[in-house]
């Protein structure tokens, strides 16, 4: 089915439009300090165009005669964005080398020599899963960065890769972005952010395909099983509320304390 003609520019006003845009300055921001070897140039470049394509897509498929090519559309503006994201936690993890310890990308270096970016390193700092606030480090006495982050019981770096304490980002709430992160962590925490949007209007766009009875077989039954799984957590949630639970057989019964 062909979509009411709509404000062309409509796009404009979408969030996930606008946190697109927002994504692709950051990233340029980013990759403009990688150094110009040749593999860093061309992972600047892929990373560039990946953040360009999340945005692109969402225009052209706004454009698009059909619910079904916007939905698609918004599919292949996930598929970038999660591409960039992927990047973004190789380049945190260490895998390119060249990348660590330069400015802007995995935190800033104040007067103190201290490594920003990650918190104020006496109040904040990183948590690790025990509790211990893990040490940012400090310029050694002959002024050059000593190997820092967390170590194991031998003394050496639990992640020789990356200097920093180790924590899993992949457990940091995109929303609301904590400023104080690393830029690298915070771009890929913006790439999370947009593709949980996208993905809340793909889900808005099922449901009106639904609407229109051109929602494909196969999906029908994803958009359904969704709708049923919701129903069920909603359920689950409030009973617990109200100290019941639901057997296995389907029976409601009073929670025992324990």
């Amino acid at each position: 089915m062909l979509k009411p003609y709509k404000d062309p520019y409509g796009f404009k006003k979408l969030l996930a439009y606008q946190k697109a845009e927002e994504l692709q300055l950051k990233c340029n921001e980013l990759t403009h300090l990688f150094p110009k070897t040749k593999t860093l140039y061309d992972l600047a470049d892929q990373m560039d165009r990946s953040a360009r394509s999340g945005k692109q897509n969402i225009v052209e498929g706004w454009r698009r005669n059909t619910t079904k090519e916007y939905y698609d559309f918004l599919g292949f503006c996930i598929g970038a964005i999660a591409e960039l994201e992927e990047d973004c936690g190789d380049i945190w993890r260490g895998v390119y080398r060249d990348l660590m310890g330069i400015r802007g990308i995995m935190g800033e270096v104040d007067g103190s020599g201290e490594i920003g970016g990650m918190g104020e390193s006496s109040e904040r700092g990183i948590t690790r899963e025990d509790g211990i606030i893990g040490t940012i480090g400090i310029k050694g006495k002959n002024g050059e960065m000593e190997t820092m982050g967390v170590r194991g019981e031998n003394g050496n770096p639990l992640n020789p890769l990356n200097p920093f304490p180790p924590f899993d980002i992949e457990k940091l709430k995109f929303y609301p972005l904590d400023e104080a992160l690393p830029p690298i962590v915070k771009l890929k925490l913006r790439c999370k952010e947009l593709n949980f949007m996208l993905h809340r209007i793909q889900e808005s766009l099922l449901v009106k395909m639904d609407q229109e009875k051109t929602l494909p077989t196969k999906d029908k039954f994803r958009l359904h099983n969704n709708e049923q799984k919701n129903i069920d957590n909603a359920e689950e949630k409030m009973l617990e509320q109200y100290g019941f639970e639901k057997l296995e057989n389907g029976q409601v019964v009073k929670k025992k304390n324990i």
